[in-house]
This record gives C-alpha cells, structure tokens and sequence, in this order.
C-alpha cells in the first residue's frame, strides 16, 4: 500500500509540475519574455555605474527607464510626470460632481434591485424549507443513535467520494512538506510566471542605476512600469484566488502582530519576575490564579536562567577567544554521560583535577593543545586578574547548568515544560518559545520535590539519599503555609522533640544560605516561588524574607490577534443559534438526521477556529501589588499578563491535590444522592441533629455538659 501510495504521489507531483510548466507557457510566457528585457535591463545598469563611479568609458544609454517592449505602458497613470501632477490637481474637483454622485447611486440601485429580485424567489423557498424541516423534526422519537435514511446515503456516498480525495489531500501536502526540492521548483515557476522575478531584477537594475545617477524624476517611470509588470497577477489570475491569497496574507500579517504582542507581553513578565528577590511569596483569595501565576513565573525563570548561563558562558568564552572550548565541552559532556559529573560540586572537581594534572606533568593535552605562551592564560579585566583555570572552572558551571537536558524546576504539584534541546553535535541551543506553531516533540516535567533536601536540620527520612544533592534551580511551593505554618499553628511544637518539625528542620536557615550552592559567576541561579491564600499562613521567620504578590483582580479574557472583531461576531451568533435549536432536537429526537448533521458539523468548524484562535492568542492581566515580607512598607502596584497558549498547554493542574480526595472517596460507600434530604422548609429537630454541627451540639447540651 504504502508503495502505491508513493507511485501515485510521484504521478501527481508530475501531472501537477506539467500543468505549471504548461501555463507559464501558454498563458503567463509574456512574463518570462519581461524577464529577459530586464535581464538587459540590469546588465546595462551595472556598465553604467562602474563607468559613473569610477570615471572609466563612455556612459550607455541606460534601458531601465524606457517603456517595456512587452507590456507597453499598459496602466492607468499617465506617461509623464507633469501630466500626472496636472491630473492629479484635478482629480478632487471631479469627485463630488452631479454626475458621478447620480452614477453611484445609479449603480446601487442597481445592486440592490437585483439584490431583492433574488431575495423575493430565495426567502420563500428557505422558509418553506425550514418549516418543513421543523414539522418533520418535531415528530418525537427514541431511536437512539440511528441515523435516518438521508443521513445513510450521505454517510455511503462520502465514505467513497469524499473522504478519501481528503485523506489523499492530507497526506500529498505531508509528501510535499518532506519533499522540500519540489516545492522549491514550484514557487520558482510561479515566481517567473507572476513576473515577481522581472519585478526584481528590474528594481535591482534601478537601484544601480539611481545609486549613482540620483536621477529622482526616473522613479515615476519606475512606478509606472511596476503597475505594468503586477498585471500578470491582477489580470491572469481569477479573482477567487486573489481574494484567497489576499486573505492568507492578511491572516498571517495579523498573526506576526499578535505573536510579536505576546513577546513583548513576556518580555515585561520577566522584568516583573527579575524585580523579585530570590525568594517570593503569591497570595490572593480562592480562584485569583495564584498557582497560575507562580507556574508562569516559574516556567519564565528557568528560560532566563538558561539565557543568562548562555549569556555567561559568552563572556567566559571571550575572555580566551583563541581556547579550544568545544574540545572542553565535549569532554564535560562525556563526562555526564558516564555520571562522573552529575552536578555543580563534581564539576568543579573535575576541572581542578585537571588542573593538578596539567601543573604536575604540564601536559597540553589536559588544555586540548591551547598554546597558552602564545595567547596567554590570564585575563585582565581591572577589576582583577582571570587565571585560564579559573575561568575554565566557571564555564564548565555555566555549561552544566546550560546544557543539562531536564526540568529545572523542583516542585511540590507536576508542571510540564516544552523546551526543547536542539544539538547537531556541535554547540547545543535551546528552542524555548511558549508561542510555538506545532506541538512540541518531546516535554519535561518538574522534579519532584523532596523536602528533605531543603531541610539543613532534622530530616523526615534519616539517611535519605536525596539529602545535599539540591544545588540550583527553580523551587515551586504551593499552599506553602499548609506545608510550614504559621506562628500560632506552631506554637505547640517543640524545637527539642526526636519528631522532626518545622521548628528543628532549619528549613528557614536552607532559604536565607540557598544561594550560596547556586551563585556561578556572582549570579545565584536559584528563585524560589510558593503560593498561598493569606501571607500571614506563613511563619513571620520566613515571610521576611520574601516579597509578597498580591493578586488584587484579574481582567476578563482579552484577544493580541487584531482585526477578529466581526470573524467573532459572527461564529458565536451561529454558534449560539446552533446550540438552541441543537439541544430542541435533542429533546425530541434521539436519532441522527442529515440536516442536523450538515449544520453540525458548520458549527463545529467555526466553534473550532475561534476556541482555537482563543487559546492561542487569549490572554488576561492581572493587577498585583508587591510589598516586603516585613508588610511594613508600601505596596507598589503592577500588572502581570496571563497568556493562555503560554501556561494553559497542559501546563499543571489547577486540583494538584485532589487524588487525596478521590481516594477518600473511592473507599466510602455513598454519594451526594445517598444523603438525606430535608422534609419541609423547617428542619426538624432530627435534621438539625443530623449535621453533627459544633453550634447545633452546643444547644442541646445540658447544665453538666451532656446532650
């Protein structure tokens, strides 16, 4: 089958390459004429302007200015500019005319004669259609999923016809897509057939022409014989496809705006996220998107995290320009394959004891033969002086850090991450765009988060292995104050109990040191991010040192694609008439009909496009505040940006806990239908009893305390 498949996907690119080959003959040839006139056009403009600008010969006549041969002059404009200007002078006089208003509204009369012509024949029909389709989808019914007879020959006829031209459709663009070459010779063809080639060469010849003439008056020609040279598209192309290509055009034109608006949108959340101190605190009541926005600061961090490595390891690089650096790499990189370098402390191991080989034996292999007497092996920044050793040190860091294909974030609730790790065995570049065109091949996700390894005192698992092995990266808490309380919850625990706690663990002390284990380079890369409902839910030892985020609102749904407004209006109008009309049919009628079927799948189509251009490019801003965590000084006010392509791509789930009540759940024998319902509008006296409420046992409680 499949080598079918290729021998008729061979067959069709042929039939398809003759058909191109036999337009641009018969009826785009003219085109291919006009590139050959601009072909001398050029090779005579580049005589000329090596004879103007270097003073040698005689100057030609140059071609580029005269009328093409093969066009004529073969536009609306007059032929010489001060006819032009003559013209234009006159044009407005002749707008508002007698004559010209008469034969407007002469021709929308005209319009909309025929107009309502069509319209006194059309509307009838379609009400009689409707009616009839409206008595007949009244009658009601419990055949469920049958499809009606229609619908069974509509099904049988696609199912042949149809379906598979759509399937054989999908999978030739997928051929063309691989077979890149013949794509390539298609828009050549096209390119030549659309005179864009002779429009081209043409400016070129122009160019070098005025580059050293100046001649200003010329570009009137030009413009003229540019207007000539479109009407290869304008008047050999139907007018359909124009209006088809004129819409891609206008839709991806609309698209680069709206991509370029989340960028920028992006762009001032990582100013946002870089104001913050290493360790910050969310908080905002149920449903502010708290978690949201942590998961999205989180997801930013790590990208500018990679950047500023990458940005590093630049200057490391320049400071020995001359330095083998991609032998280095891929020896480090051997390394963490083989597990003798698997974090920051092993890396600088492995340095220094190349370092110690090197100073004993002065082996230039240990510098990957570097002629360090040639091009040196300090650097002087004036600051201080930078020895070869020591910079290798701090790049090997920088590497580790940049190149390690994993999540860095370390998180209490799962977050899915798309960046990908390109590498074609040379320097490995990260592809972290949030606004992708496709799916993502390949996904990470968070690092579960062990809080044993944030704990500097007493651990919850002795002789845990994870224990010290937490050096950098992005650290996600939410509901931080559930998990660390705050001074009241805590006021009971005791710091000298065998249990551990929140009071023995130094949890505390792990956050105020965090960035010495991560700081490369004077950089700390580590940022911890936690939410929480109330700022006060966290104990006041660790809430100081953070800034707190207040989520203060969060606006409705707003859209970066411009010029949506009416494609919106008009999906969600039939989208809403749809649905009504829909679930009447559902009422009264359980089996499938052709004309619920057709206006289905209509609707499903333009539901379809406008969720998702939503989801692409939606977002919503949010307002915050940031104080100190001391909630002494004075709130500043900001906006953060929520885009739905961004952080909704499956990104983490909003119930990150409900398993534990889901697994309450499974093991009870009842649901919300088994509980019993009151009598009357009064509670009984039972009923009230039945609530097991604090309040209701305290009424019925006697003198000694006893129900």
């Amino acid at each position: 089958m499949k080598k079918f498949l290729l021998v008729l996907n061979i067959l069709v690119s042929v039939a398809i390459t003759a058909l191109f080959l036999y337009l641009a003959a018969t009826v785009f040839y003219p085109s291919y004429v006009r590139f050959l006139e601009s072909l001398t056009d050029i090779g005579v403009s580049i005589k000329f302007w090596f004879c103007r600008v270097f003073g040698v010969g005689t100057l030609p006549q140059v071609t580029v200015n005269n009328q093409s041969k093969v066009f004529g002059w073969e536009t609306f404009l007059p032929k010489e500019w001060s006819s032009f200007q003559g013209s234009a002078k006159g044009f407005f006089s002749f707008i508002v005319t007698k004559e010209v208003v008469t034969g407007y509204f002469g021709v929308v009369l005209t319009v909309l004669t025929n107009i309502a012509k069509v319209a006194v024949i059309a509307l009838p029909c379609i009400f009689i259609l409707f009616a009839c389709i409206k008595h007949w989808y009244k009658t009601p019914n419990t055949d469920y999923n049958k499809d009606t007879i229609p619908l069974k020959i509509y099904k049988g006829v696609t199912r042949f016809t149809v379906r598979p031209i759509v399937r054989f459709i999908k999978q030739y663009i997928d051929f063309v897509k691989e077979h890149k070459k013949l794509l390539f010779w298609w828009i050549v063809i096209w390119v030549f057939s659309f005179n864009i080639a002779s429009i081209a060469v043409s400016f070129l010849a122009f160019y070098l022409y005025f580059s050293a003439s100046f001649d200003f008056a010329a570009i009137y020609i030009q413009a003229g014989k540019l207007v000539s040279d479109l009407q290869m598209i304008f008047r050999k192309v139907p007018k359909w496809i124009l209006i088809w290509l004129a819409w891609i055009l206008f839709d991806r034109f609309r698209r680069k705006i709206a991509r370029a608006k989340l960028a920028r949108m992006e762009n001032r959340n990582c100013g946002f996220i870089n104001e913050l101190p290493i360790v910050s605190m969310t908080c905002g009541s149920m449903g502010k998107k708290k978690t949201t926005m942590i998961t999205d600061m989180a997801l930013s961090q790590e990208v500018m995290f990679r950047e500023k490595a990458f940005e590093r390891l630049q200057q490391c690089d320049m400071k020995f320009p001359y330095f083998p650096w991609i032998s280095f790499e891929k020896e480090l990189q051997k390394c963490m394959e083989y597990g003798t370098v698997y974090n920051l402390a092993t890396t600088k191991s492995w340095v220094r004891k190349k370092r110690e080989r090197f100073e004993r034996t002065g082996s230039l292999a240990q510098i990957y033969g570097y002629d360090y007497k040639r091009y040196g092996s300090t650097y002087d920044d004036c600051l201080k002086v930078n020895g070869l050793w020591d910079v290798l040190e701090t790049y090997a860091q920088l590497y580790f850090i940049y190149v390690i294909e994993s999540s860095l974030l370390v998180s209490n609730y799962s977050i899915r991450e798309d960046n990908l790790l390109m590498d074609e065995g040379n320097f490995p570049m990260w592809y972290s765009d949030f606004f992708p065109d496709e799916y993502p091949p390949k996904s990470h996700h968070a690092h579960i988060l062990d809080f044993d390894v944030l704990r500097l005192g007493r651990k919850v698992i002795e002789n845990n292995p994870n224990i010290g092995s937490f050096e950098f990266g992005v650290v996600v808490i939410s509901e931080v104050g559930k998990e660390r309380g705050n001074n009241l919850e805590l006021k009971e625990v005791k710091r000298g109990t065998e249990e551990t706690n929140q009071k023995n663990d130094l949890f505390n002390s792990w956050l105020k040191m965090c960035r010495h284990s991560a700081t490369v380079d004077n950089f700390p890369f580590i940022k911890v991010f936690a939410d929480e409902q109330r700022p006060e839910s966290w104990g006041a030892d660790a809430r100081d040192l953070c800034d707190i985020v207040h989520i203060v609102s969060s606006s409705e749904q707003r859209l970066a694609l411009p010029f949506y407004t009416i494609e919106e209006m008009i999906a969600e109008w039939l989208f809403n008439k749809f649905i009504n009309l829909y679930y009447d049919f559902r009422f009264i009628r359980g089996d499938n009909t052709l004309f619920m079927h057709l206006l289905k799948g209509i609707t499903a189509r333009l539901f379809h496009y406008n969720t998702r251009i939503h989801n692409r490019y939606g977002y919503s801003i949010s307002k915050v505040q940031t104080e100190r965590g001391t909630m002494d000084g004075e709130k500043q006010d900001k906006v953060y940006y929520l885009m739905n392509k961004k952080i909704y791509s499956s990104r983490f789930s909003t119930d990150c806990f409900s398993d534990y009540f889901n697994d309450m759940a499974r093991k009870t024998k009842m649901g919300l239908m088994d509980y019993p319902e009151y009598m009357a509008e009064r509670a009984s006296v039972d009923e009230l009893r039945a609530q097991n409420s604090y309040f209701i046992r305290s009424l019925y409680k006697d003198e000694d305390g006893h129900e």
